[in-house]
């Protein structure tokens, strides 16, 4: 089952965390393309990033309601 993740009145299943410190080298230098090599393979829309991961994510659209 995924987990669901709320942010700034947006809703986002959670695909996979990756450790900051997988990320992240001792210099404190975010490897973007290895983050977006894991975003592209996850098939990730979004990226967050919390105190101790990197969620990659997709977003769950609002539903658009029409008239019938």
């Amino acid at each position: 089952m995924k987990q669901l993740f709320f942010y700034n009145d947006n809703v986002y299943i959670i695909l996979r965390k990756l450790n900051l410190s997988y990320i992240i080298d001792k210099n404190n230098n975010i490897n973007n393309e290895l983050l977006k090599l894991w975003k592209e393979h996850e098939g990730a829309d979004h990226i967050l990033k919390t105190d101790t991961h990197f969620l990659l994510c997709e977003t769950i659209k609002e539903p658009e309601w029409v008239e019938i």
